[in-house]
Parts: C-alpha cells; structure tokens; sequence
C-alpha cells in the first residue's frame, strides 16, 4: 500500500543517522543468537564474552539450571534485546521469521492472537481456550492469547523452544513454549537507556529504561515504553464512520514495569515485579480472500469502526534460596488481571447491506500460580529437580453479536449516489443476535514434576523426568442467548419465508426499529430477546502423566548430539451448550545436534523430528458458535537448521530452514466449506468424508530465512547494512481440518509460495555513544493470508444457500522508519 509519509520517512533517513546523539539503540548485537529454551525459572545470569570471529554465548535455564545454549539438548532458539532491536522486533508476531516454523496469526473480536509451531496451534481463543504454544513473561504462565501481543522491550533475552515442554514446564505447550524474560535489577551502578522509533503511519514509539542500586542489597528497575502507528486498513465510499476514527489496524499500546531485587543474606534473594500493559489500538478486520479486480485490498466498506480497550496487570515474585552448594530452593508467584472491551466488524463490508458486529461488552479474567522448585548440586554426577505447580483462573465475559440488513435495491441506490449506507433495518427487514454471558467460567490446575540426570561418563549423559497434571474446568450458570432463534436467517432474494424466518423480521409496533437487535450495553432478557437462554453449565474434571527420555552425548567438545523421547497433552475442552472434548496427547521423538566448528566461527544446530498427536484438539466457527471437537490424530515430521557463520570479523550470515510434513491421520468428517459449495449441510444432506492426509494449517514444506550483515568502518563509526530474507512455500491457512480446494474457489484456503524482504542501516560511532537505523520492512509490500475463513457458513445467513464469501486477516504491508537510542 502507497502511504504518504513514505517519502518524508526516507527524506529523515540521513538525518537520523547523523543526529541521533540524543538517544541510542540498545547496542550493537551479534546477529542471530542461537536457540534457547522456554519458560527458563530464572533469568540468564551471565554470557560468556566472545573473542573475535566467534558468537557470543548466552546462559540459559531451559532444564531450570544454568547452561550454555550450545550445551542445552533440546530445539530452542534465543535472543537478547539488542538483536530484537536490530530486527525491529515488538512483540510475538514480529518475531515470526526469526524461529523455524513459529507463526502468529491475528484475530479480530478478540483483541489476541493465535499462535502456530511445526504447523500446531490453537484457534480456541474463549474463556476456556488453552493455546497449544505456551506462553511465559519471566517463567510465569500467562493463559489468554492476548498475553501473546504485549510488546517485548527491556528484555534480558526472549527464549522459544519448539516441542512438547510438559514435564519442567507449565500448562498446555504441546507445540512449543515462548518465555520473555526481562531485565533484572542490578546493585553494581546506576545504569539506563532511553530509544525513539519514527516510522510512516504516524508511528511513534518511545521507551526508556534506569536502574537504580538503592543500597548494597537492594536495587530498583524501572522500564516503559509508548508504541503507536495509525491503521492500515483505508475506509471504502460508502462506510458509515464518523469523521477521526480509527482505521483497522492502528495500534496504541504502552507497557511499565517496576523490578525490586533485595538480597537479603548470601543465601537468601528475592525479586518482586509489578508489569503493566494497555492497548487501546482499534483491532483487525477480516479482508476479501478474493479481492475483487481493481480493488484496494487493503480497504473496507466500514459500518462497526474497530475499538480496543484491553489492559493486564500482574505482579510477580521470586524468592531463591541457596542453603548450601548441594541444594538450591525457589520459589515463583503471580497474581494477573486481564480486563477488555471491544467492538470489531464481522463481515467487513463484504456483502454491501448486511452488517454483523461483534462486541465484548466486558471481560475480566484472573489467574493466580504458585511453583515451588528445588534443585541439585550442578557439578554432581547425578543432577535432580523437582517440583510443585497451582494454577488458576476465573473468568468472566459477555461477548454479543448483532446482525442486520437491509434491502438490496436500498443499498443498489445508496451505491450509486455516493452515499453512507446505514444498515439500519426497518419493518419487514431482518434483525437478530446473539450473545454468550459466562459469569463464572474456571480452571483450577495443580501438578508435580521431578526429572533426574545422570553423568555416565565425561562424554555421556542420560535423563529422565516426569509430570502428573490435573485439571479441572467448569461453567456454573452461563448462558447464550438467540434472538429470536438464531440463526435461522433471511437469505436474500427469498420471497417465500418459513415460519422461523418471519421470526427474524423486524415487526410494526414494537416501539423500536431493529427488533431483536441488542445494541451496545443492551439489556438481554426473554422480554427483549424474545427467547429464553441455553444453559452453558459444565464440569471437566482431568488428569495426565507426562514424561521424557533423553539422551546426550558430547562427540567433541564442540560438537553436542542428543536424542529424546517425549510426551505432552493439551488439557481438554468446554464449549458452548456445556460440549467437551477429549484431552490431546502427543509422543514427540527427536535427534539433534549442536556445534560449533571452524574454530567457533560457525554455529550450526538440527532438529529432526517425529510427532504423532492423538485426538488432536481443533476448533471452527460454526453457526456463529466456536466449536471444539477431536480429530482422530495427526503425523508431524520435519527437520529443522539454525546457523550463525562468521567468516571474518566484519560478516555475519545467519538463518534457519525448516522442512515439515505435516497431515491428519485417517479422520471421518464433514467439509463444511465443500457442502456448502454443493449446496448441502453437514449433519443432514452432506456426506462424511475421510479427512486423512489433508495438510495441516501454517505447514509448509519448507521455509527459510536468510540474513546478511557486513560492518564498514568509517572514520566516525562503524555503519553496518543489513538485509533479511524470507521464504516459504504454498500453505493451507483456511479454518477446520481440510485443506482440500472449495468447488469454485480454487485456492482460496491457501498462501501461495511467497517471499518478503527486510532492510535495514545501522550506524554506531566510535564511543559507542548511540545507535542509529534506517529500515525498511517488508520492502516487497508483499500481501501474505495469514487465517482465512468462510463469512457465510451460518444456516440461513443472508448470502445463502450457496454463495461463499472469504475474509482473511493478512500480514503488514510495508513500513518504513528511523530509529536512534542509547545507553548510559
């Protein structure tokens, strides 16, 4: 997309680099920082200092004790601030290319994300929703989706280990694991940073970073940041918005957070956080997955403007005690609030004349855990931790959706005029909603673990470990509301209505024009409804032993291989009208290798896998309800490389490369999207079919990203450009299991192969007093679908019986900015 700002952007660019005295970058970083490991219980304590030509090692705690990345036997990847901020990297999703199959889609009426690793993920996004890569801020399990959008800055380093991780870790990682770890306070000296970021879209980021010894054991860290751009997503003629509102797609979020270490003995340490997190951007939009030619993609026929306004507050403690060198105790608590509102357009404007708004009127979810670890000696033979974990979490929510249209002809006329089209339904036209009230929705978990290594010889080392999980969910008195009888709805073009159809009409004399219609803040009841509420009551109570085998062996000192055997399982779930489902259980084996060869210059790590899922859990909208449901299973194999080569003091190449293959085993269902084509309807006239072999969602056969930088010395500084390129090969990215082409729509549930380019230049003086950058994403302004999903699958929606229309959520287009920091 064409932004006017673009050529200002590139207008500031020398400028930023040779004025940007006043701020300063988090500075200059070795690129690309290999793999290391997820929901670490303890930050990185040190990184070994690299001699020339070699990587810089980071210590990791991915089997919750401290080792190098390169020691550490398991698939994970690792980076520390600076590299993030040399990759403009913000959050979860910006991170993407960087970690071998990691993708996070967005979504709309939920102000979160979902996030994908080794094509598995989770789109359950509900009160109950468990999403199948876990996510950590500083070892803490946090359970909502929308943990995974807050923004990374102030980072010691951000860990992803791919994989099952259920046996040292928490809750529900059968794909994988992400941990942001923040910097810790220290009592050595005062110390800061401070950064701006000026980009098109208006974007402005601010952030800043001081700490603060307030005596010889106690010391105090402060960091903040503001980041906001405007949308991306142009209003259409005819959109009925008021003038200044938000475009889809704009972002206003900050975070703050207030780190306390106090030592209080030798032994004895502890470190209490206070994190905060507010976004008040206005969401993301389905787009047309078929656009139209000679139509802006980017753009939208607008009647609901995008509006967030979500916040999480946590506090955070650890307490570490370290009686004697053979035993080490911690302790690690949190308690967090999760509150949000939002209002997000359905349709899109994609069917001129229907309307579908979304609402959360309220959301507020708190979750609270406790663990308890203790651990070994980590120079004896035999090496042990153990522990203890409680989690839970209440939640409350009312989520409404409204429907409405108008008459084709009064929209006919409306486009050809010029004007707003107000879907505003009167007598005789259509109005219906819904809504899902969950007062009282909860989860209580608790779990022991334990795992053992032995040191069998100086080359040799076996481990085995162990965790025993249960869960228990329910729903006590929540309830869905159809109004009247959703969703039996008036399709367009029908002259002849049924009974239930008539139902839907707005009716004379009601006092109100859009009849069953709930509207903002609406009251829901039988009077106002018009219908009396589904119960949504439930009780799932579930355990699960997991476990792990591993061995490793040290071929050289530089060289690691390692082989293991794990197990995981993804908690069952509770859905709409009280549904459950069957818990997911996986086997994972692995083979891999870490290195470092040619005299350390080139690091290079392989995964190989085989993953077999059982009853695999998936999730789709149908009829407007999310529904939960067990797939018979699924087969993941792949191979994955990392590296980082520098061939001289002055280049650094690094990548990753991932080759999956990954499908659903023999599976009897109904395609929803297949049926519907032919005009038939699962559970009635559409047959079963065998879903077996069907390629999994974001799996595709091989992806690659590859990354360049060479230094030139100046005489004022070292000026390093930077260009990172990413590929991947055609993906299914359509809802449900089925990755067959929709008769009539070839292709639509697909990413075709692409590639995007990223360029940046970094400059930094001789003092290393600053760091200034131009840069350019996604240079290519290349459109990639991310989530794609059928708008008209609900029985009865205007756009029946057969027509089908796509909307997809897709990646950014290109961004162009400047930044400048520092460090004192």
């Amino acid at each position: 997309m064409k932004n006017s700002h673009t050529k200002a952007m590139w207008k500031l660019a020398p400028l930023a680099l040779l004025t940007a005295n006043a701020f300063a970058q988090e500075g200059a970083a070795a690129a690309g920082n290999p793999a290391m490991p997820a929901a670490a219980a303890a930050p990185v304590e040190a990184a070994a200092p690299a001699r020339n030509g070699e990587m810089e090692k980071i210590i990791v705690t991915a089997t919750r004790r401290n080792t190098f990345v390169q020691e550490t036997p398991l698939a994970i990847t690792a980076y520390n601030q600076d590299t993030l901020a040399n990759n403009q990297v913000k959050d979860l999703a910006s991170l993407t290319t960087m970690v071998p199959s990691l993708v996070v889609e967005q979504h709309g009426d939920s102000g979160g994300v979902h996030v994908y690793m080794r094509g598995v993920g989770s789109a359950n996004h509900t009160e109950l929703g468990d999403p199948a890569v876990a996510f950590y801020i500083d070892g803490i399990y946090s359970p909502r989706p929308q943990g995974a959008t807050a923004l990374m800055y102030d980072l010691s380093h951000v860990e992803v280990a791919r994989g099952p991780q259920g046996t040292l870790n928490g809750r529900n990682s059968t794909a994988g694991a992400v941990n942001l770890v923040s910097g810790a306070p220290s009592t050595e000296k005062v110390f800061g940073s401070a950064g701006m970021t000026i980009g098109d879209y208006h974007r402005l980021q601010t952030q800043g970073m001081i700490n603060i010894p307030l005596a010889d054991d106690i010391a105090l860290r402060i960091a903040a940041i503001k980041d906001s751009h405007d949308g991306t997503v142009d209003f259409r003629k005819g959109s009925n918005v008021l003038p200044g509102a938000k475009k889809y797609g704009a972002e206003d979020k900050m975070g703050a957070r207030a780190s306390l270490l106090w030592r209080f003995t030798p032994e004895l340490k502890a470190t209490v956080i206070a994190d905060y997190y507010k976004d008040q951007g206005a969401g993301n939009v389905y787009l047309a997955a078929e656009p139209a030619a000679g139509t802006e993609l980017r753009s939208a026929l607008i009647d609901s403007p995008g509006s967030l306004d979500q916040s999480i507050t946590t506090f955070k403690g650890k307490l570490n005690y370290h009686p004697s060198d053979a035993l080490d105790l911690t302790y690690l608590g949190s308690w967090s609030r999760y509150k949000r509102a939002n209002v997000n357009d359905a349709d899109a404007g994609l069917f001129p004349g229907f309307k579908s708004e979304n609402r959360t009127e309220w959301a507020k979810f708190d979750s609270y855990s406790h663990e308890l670890q203790a651990r070994s000696d980590n120079d004896a033979p035999f090496q042990w931790v153990g522990g203890l974990f409680l989690f839970g979490e209440k939640n409350k929510v009312r989520f409404d959706i409204d429907r409405s249209q108008i008459s084709q002809a009064t929209v006919q006329q409306d486009i050809a005029a010029g004007n707003v089209i107000f879907v505003r339904p009167t007598v005789g036209q259509y109005a219906s909603a819904m809504s899902f009230i969950q007062g009282d929705r909860q989860l209580k978990s608790k779990a022991v673990f334990a795992q053992g290594s032995l040191q069998v010889s100086d080359e040799l080392k076996a481990t085995v470990g162990a965790r025993y999980t249960k869960d228990h969910k329910f729903d006590i008195g929540g309830q869905n509301w159809a109004c009247p009888n959703w969703p039996a709805n008036v399709p367009l073009g029908t002259t002849v209505l049924t009974p239930d159809q008539i139902k839907q009409l707005v009716t004379p004399g009601t006092g109100t024009i859009n009849t069953h219609n709930i509207g903002p803040g609406g009251v829901v009841s039988a009077a106002t409804c018009g219908n009396t509420f589904g119960d949504n009551t439930a009780d799932l109570k579930y355990g699960q032993a997991t476990w792990l085998g591993r061995v490793e062996y040290k071929l050289r000192p530089e060289i690691l291989l390692y082989g293991s055997v794990t197990t995981g399982f993804h908690s069952p779930a509770i859905g709409d009208g009280g549904a459950t489902t069957k818990p997911e259980k996986l086997t994972s084996y692995e083979l891999g290798m870490k290195s470092d060869l040619l005299d350390r210059a080139l690091t290079l790590n392989l995964a190989a896998f085989h993953m077999k899922y059982k009853d695999k859990l998936e999730s789709q909208v149908v009829n407007s309800v999310l529904a939960n449901f067990n797939a018979a299973g699924a087969t993941v194999n792949g191979v994955e490389a990392e590296w980082t080569w520098r061939p001289s003091k002055v280049d650094r190449f690094t990548g990753n490369a991932t080759w999956l293959d990954a499908t659903y085993d023999s599976f009897i269902s109904c395609d929803v999207d297949a049926a519907r084509a032919k005009g038939l309807a699962c559970g009635s006239t559409a047959p079963n079919v065998d879903v077996g072999g069907s390629v999994m969602k974001h799996a595709p056969k091989f992806a690659t990203t590859l990354q360049y930088e060479h230094d030139f010395a100046t005489g004022k500084g070292l000026l390093t450009p930077r260009i990172s390129a990413h590929y991947e090969g055609e993906t299914f990215v359509g809802a449900g299991a089925f990755s067959n082409d929709v008769p009539g729509h070839p292709g639509v549930k697909k990413q075709k192969a692409y590639s995007t380019l990223d360029l940046s230049l970094r400059f930094q003086p001789l003092n290393k007093a600053y760091t200034a950058e131009v840069f350019v994403q996604n240079a290519t302004d290349r459109e990639v679908k991310l989530d794609v999903v059928e708008l008209c699958t609900d029985t009865g929606m205007p756009c029946q019986p057969t027509q089908q229309i796509y909307g997809a959520f897709y990646n950014a287009p290109r961004t162009v900015g400047a930044r400048v920091s520092m460090k004192f």
